[in-house]
């Protein structure tokens, strides 16, 4: 086991920073695409550099006045700013989907993750990446001593004994074996206490991380499989992996690394380049429906939310009606709501899995009347159009009818890995795999180019904004120009905030009707959940768990449960179209929040325009008022998109918020009747909450969100807006003949960026 503080190599953001890049993944038309906008890159860094060599004196006066600080600013951030980013594809299956065999077909390498045909085999979140290192890497992250202490306090919960006839669940048994794993034999007879003294029987690093680094990807395969194939089926499955021409030793180390999985937080892989995967993608393997840990779901949650683009997976002979597969999407389209997805692909695996009799017989044809390989075909283009129309029904509830995610027409693919490998029945393209390639390099081809579009505009407004510090002495009456125009603005910035409060009243009838549904709905929704358990004798521990996380626990039985968001669904599904209409990017209405905002960019750049001609403004200062606009209204967005998570998941938090004490008093139940008597006291505190106005407070509470936002908006443009004036109409004369020319950097960048239009 190897310790590294300080290893080599750093998480995927400062590798897509730093390296160099290669196309092997691309085709040839591809590969001259991201040659250009490599090139693009370099040269506007060149240029961006030759600048600051050029003004740096600027930043190093006796006396820095604010409109230089102002400047300064503005240039620390550009340079600080990655021209690339990455592509985040999620992978988003429940047990047994076939993630890991999946992701080992579209890397080409086919056992490198753990797969396994019975059970699960991943244990936790895995990112894989590309880079330019030679070497096969894996970092594995674990919990720190407070998480882990966190974690040790909940899983006493499951293993209460009360009530349960020596009975055992799968719950249980996994606490168990987490404690065993850590402490040894006999770990869950010792009490909380006793755990928290005791050292454990594995090794623990230091620095909470291991670092491995192999030359070949069989050697890290076989060195990171302990760390993330599931070990959870008990210490003699795990044994069996075990090689059996191992050393003593080697098998002893084998075996304690396997004894980490509880502590694993996530595991981070880097593999060199591939003529596959495009350098700059990153695959997340996100476990089922989320992790028991509390540290692991919440990263579970936010790993969703920073995705790019999601795929749900799902096993062909699952596809339909899998109770897992409803809450993904769920997930999947509150992404899009608020987190960073704009893509949503449903991805059918195992379709070699194929009955040619059973088949047959189904669509009343003769035996022997259609081979394997023309079903198999024939059954996924039939899976495609319904799966798909039954997603797009289910989207269509949720985000606006014209989303551009609607207009997809691949929103469904079907694959088979392991026909990719033995190629009997389908040839290698037919299994989709290639396809499936060919999707994530146009999604990362078209992130690539709109991110270096961007990263160039603002280089040469940079230039621009020199222009106005160098340019010659303010032309007409200077005080009145600023003065019309500050005022205005200003008086803009007013109408706008009372234009975005008009969007914003959209959500008052639907969320009012959410709340008549939540009222109605919420005893029914609660039995629903508690009905789950009605067969269970250690349901109690189950409810008791779920307490103790403040109504949130994701159950190795019953997958997912959220006593929180349960109550809240009903608004949500009142409120998720419209809340969607209101922040949607691509096809403004008069419902959306973009709408109002372009327009008051419009007629702010219509004012500048006006003034600057009418009072003989140079075209350098005019410039720079108009796309200087352009980034303040971009920063604007920027600030919208952030707000816009917390506004939508306010109602969940303030519920939980709500019955958090309730929860503490469940969590403390205990003797005869624990299941019912937790069961009536969450059944009693919720209709006592839903009394005093509960959901009601949770529609205030959203709508005061949108109120901050709206607030928060008119006074950022305000700052932004004075700032950006007084700079433009403060006088530099004293500074004219001390500036430089860059004249032939400001003409390449306009050729840089034209180029990308």
């Amino acid at each position: 086991m190897a310790e590294a503080p300080g290893a080599e190599g750093g998480n995927a953001e400062d590798i897509a920073r730093k390296r160099p890049r290669t196309h092997q993944a691309f085709q040839d038309d591809e590969q001259r695409l991201l040659k250009h906008y490599e090139k693009i890159e370099s040269k506007a860094k060149k240029n961006l550099n030759t600048l600051y060599g050029k003004i740096s004196f600027l930043f190093q006066l006796d006396e820095v006045p604010d409109q230089l600080r102002y400047l300064r600013d503005r240039f620390v951030s550009l340079k600080e700013k990655s021209a690339f980013g990455l592509t985040r594809i999620g992978l988003f299956g429940s047990t047994g989907a076939g993630k890991s065999t999946l992701l080992n077909a579209l890397l080409d390498k086919r056992f490198f993750l753990p797969v396994s045909g019975t059970r699960t085999c991943t244990s936790c979140q895995v990112q894989i990446s590309t880079s330019r290192n030679k070497y096969y890497e894996a970092n594995i992250f674990l919990l720190s001593e407070e998480e882990w202490r966190d974690e040790l306090r909940y899983l006493f919960v499951l293993l209460e004994s009360e009530n349960n006839d020596g009975e055992k669940d799968d719950d249980m048994e996994h606490a168990i074996r987490k404690l065993r794993a850590v402490y040894g034999e006999g770990a869950e007879r010792k009490s909380y206490q006793e755990l928290l003294r005791a050292k454990p029987a594995i090794t623990i690093p230091s620095s909470r991380r291991i670092t491995l680094k192999k030359a070949e990807a069989e050697e890290l395969s076989k060195e990171l499989d302990p760390y993330i194939r599931n070990q959870d089926n008990g210490e003699e499955d795990s044994e069996m992996d075990v090689e059996m021409d191992s050393s003593d030793s080697e098998m002893e180390r084998r075996r304690e690394n396997m004894r980490l999985w509880p502590l694993i937080k996530h595991v981070e892989v880097t593999l060199p380049v591939s003529d596959l995967i495009p350098e700059g993608v990153v695959f997340v393997d996100i476990p089922g429906t989320g992790d028991s840990n509390k540290e692991r779901d919440e990263m579970w949650k936010e790993s969703i939310l920073e995705c790019s683009s999601i795929w749900v997976i799902a096993d062909v002979e699952r596809v339909f009606g899998a109770k897992e597969h409803e809450i993904m999407l769920r997930e999947a389209i509150k992404a899009c709501q608020a987190g960073k997805c704009s893509d949503i692909t449903f991805v059918v695996t195992k379709t070699d899995k194929m009955n040619i009799e059973e088949y047959l017989r189904d669509k009343g044809r003769a035996e022997g009347s259609m081979s394997t390989h023309d079903a198999i075909l024939e059954c996924n283009e039939s899976l495609k159009r319904r799966k798909g129309r039954a997603i797009k029904d289910r989207m269509q509830k949720h985000l606006p009818s014209d989303s551009e995610i609607l207009q997809k027409s691949d929103l469904v693919y079907t694959v088979s890995a392991k026909e990719y490998w033995r190629t009997e029945t389908l040839s290698k393209g037919e299994t989709e795999i290639s396809v499936l390639r060919d999707h994530v390099r146009k999604l990362h081809l078209n992130m690539t180019k709109n991110l270096i579009r961007d990263y160039t505009k603002d280089i040469l407004v940079f230039f621009n904004f020199m222009d106005v510090y160098i340019c010659t002495p303010l032309e007409g009456d200077q005080p009145s120009q600023k003065d019309e125009l500050d005022e205005y603005v200003r008086t803009k910035i007013q109408e706008l905030g009372t234009a975005a409060g008009h969007v914003f009243d959209q959500m008052d009838l639907p969320l009012l009707n959410g709340v008549r549904s939540a009222r109605k709905l919420h005893k029914k929704n609660m039995e629903n959940l508690f009905n789950q358990g009605k067969n269970s004798r250690g349901f109690h521990k189950t409810l008791k768990a779920l307490c103790v996380r403040k109504g949130v626990f994701v159950s190795r039985i019953f997958n997912r449960l959220d006593i929180n968001s349960l109550l809240a669904q009903p608004i949500y599904d009142h409120i998720d179209a419209p809340f969607g209409s209101i922040f949607r990017k691509q096809r403004h209405t008069k419902a959306s929040l973009q709408l109002v905002i372009d327009e008051f960019s419009t007629e702010i750049k219509k004012k500048f325009t006006e003034v600057g001609r009418r009072t003989n403004l140079s075209n350098v200062r005019l410039n720079f008022l108009l796309q200087e606009t352009d980034i303040i209204m971009k920063a604007l967005e920027r600030q919208i998109f952030l707000k816009k998570k917390t506004i939508l998941e306010s109602l969940v938090l303030l519920i939980q918020s709500i019955l958090s004490p309730h929860y503490d008093e469940a969590a403390k139940i205990c003797g005869k009747q624990t299941c019912e008597n937790i069961k009536n006291k969450l059944y009693q505190s919720v209709e006592e909450e839903v009394a005093q106005n509960m959901f009601e407070k949770a529609k205030e509470k959203m709508k005061s969100h949108f109120n901050n936002l709206k607030v928060e908006m008119t006074m950022k443009l305000e700052k932004d807006f004075s700032n950006m004036l007084s700079f433009a109409f403060s006088p530099w004369d004293r500074m004219c003949d001390r500036l430089p020319v860059f004249d032939q950097e400001r003409q390449e960048i306009e050729s840089l960026y034209n180029s990308l239009q």
